[in-house]
């Protein structure tokens, strides 16, 4: 067993019961932890009109007023845009064991008037079964992440201590981030200690950090209000913003560049991740790329890593740092799902959610706007815009969307 994999192991053990050091998954409970950060209120949305939809290679025309159909990406001519690597073209659900019906129902919860949905995409078997836009977007146009930027820097640790780059999460964070070194309580915070929301340190909220200009050392800064290893909150931007500072320092290289070499490149995503006015990257939030993109993320995941043939992100990792979401645990950014999966969650319904025993993959982006003079570095007007939908909750769609599947 590798030095990754049997230290994981041991923890991950620790946190879900299992002593063996068995990474599986266990059944969840059908309602998350997670729905009372998404139920919303807010301004409703334009309606949506009707989009075309290709299903088996018949073109069906759908009217269905202030919702979305099984629809293929349109541009603003009316035209489709240029195919990309991956084969974006929209299959019949019923070819793979999907109800054509319910997943409508689906998608029409999600683009409700109000709720602010930009797209939605459903991956089955590694092809798309559904992709849908608001009336105003189409597949080109960018989405961000929020907190859903979170388990690419999960994703980012496991790369990392594949590399030996980081020698385990035991590991003291120190090690890295010097500032803590004389201090003797926060030099004893693991890398563990911080994915698991365990550093003992204050929670900050979330826009004391997200406009400060040096949010690294904000993170630093927090005062110490138990030991390391208690866990005093279930959830902390500027821990996963330590992370982040981890990875910079340890990779010698922005996270960008190393998720760029890492992650990017094999799979093809292209993404910008914001930075703070230090040039800090905000690794608890804030990459934005298209829904296409993300999607790719939740593939690569839904196959334990693996891209056309090549290993991208280490097997053990993907399983170690999934396996406490499987269980009904937040670790590691990952949240827990129904049925055995797990997901990338940001504020406003931002969702990657993944099913590896379904082979499907179900995305939900807001309607989203970049603030400020185009850059991505969070300082002054540069801010990121999504509206609170008015009637979406996360765990009904999920739901839903479950629901067309037949076998």
């Amino acid at each position: 067993m590798s030095p990754l994999r049997k230290d994981t192991a041991k923890r991950i053990g620790e946190m879900t019961g299992r002593r063996d050091g068995n990474l599986g998954g266990a059944g969840l409970p059908e309602v998350g932890p997670w729905s009372h950060l998404i139920r919303t209120d807010q301004s409703r949305a334009r309606a949506l009109v009707m989009k075309r939809s290709i299903l088996a290679a018949i073109i069906l025309i759908l009217s269905v007023g202030g919702c979305s159909d099984l629809s293929s990406p349109m541009s603003t001519d009316g035209t489709a845009p240029e195919p990309e690597t991956y084969p974006w073209i929209v299959t019949n659900p019923e070819a793979h064991g999907l109800s054509t019906a319910a997943l409508q129902t689906a998608l029409s919860y999600a683009f409700q008037p109000g709720n602010q949905t930009g797209a939605v995409l459903v991956i089955r078997n590694g092809q798309t079964i559904a992709e849908s836009y608001a009336q105003n977007r189409q597949s080109t146009d960018l989405v961000t992440s929020w907190s859903v930027a979170k388990s690419f820097t999960s994703a980012l640790v496991g790369a990392a201590l594949e590399d030996s780059i980081l020698e385990s999460l035991e590991q003291r964070a120190s090690y890295f981030l010097t500032y803590w070194l004389d201090d003797p309580i926060k030099s004893q915070i693991t890398m563990d200690h911080l994915m698991t929301l365990r550093s003992g340190l204050i929670r900050l909220e979330g826009s004391d950090l997200y406009n400060a200009e040096d949010q690294l050392q904000v993170s630093l800064d927090r005062q110490v209000l138990g030991d390391p290893g208690e866990q005093l909150y279930t959830y902390s931007n500027a821990d996963v913003m330590l992370i982040s500072g981890v990875i910079e320092t340890a990779t010698g290289r922005s996270a960008q560049s190393y998720l760029d070499e890492q992650i990017s490149g094999p799979i093809g995503f292209q993404g910008e991740w914001w930075t703070d006015g230090v040039g800090s990257t905000l690794g608890y939030c804030c990459l934005d790329a298209t829904p296409r993109d993300f999607a790719r993320f939740g593939i690569l995941y839904a196959q334990d890593g693996v891209w056309e043939g090549e290993q991208v992100i280490p097997r053990d990792w993907v399983l170690a740092s999934t396996a406490p979401a499987r269980s009904g645990t937040y670790a590691y950014y990952w949240w827990p799902m129904q049925q055995g999966g797990f997901a990338a969650i940001g504020i406003h319904g931002q969702l990657i959610a993944i099913f590896p025993a379904l082979d499907l993959v179900l995305l939900r982006f807001s309607e989203y706007t970049r603030w400020g003079d185009g850059s991505t570095v969070r300082v002054g007007g540069n801010y990121h815009g999504t509206q609170e939908p008015e009637n979406f909750d996360i765990g009904t769609f999920v739901s839903l969307a479950l629901g067309a599947v037949q076998n």
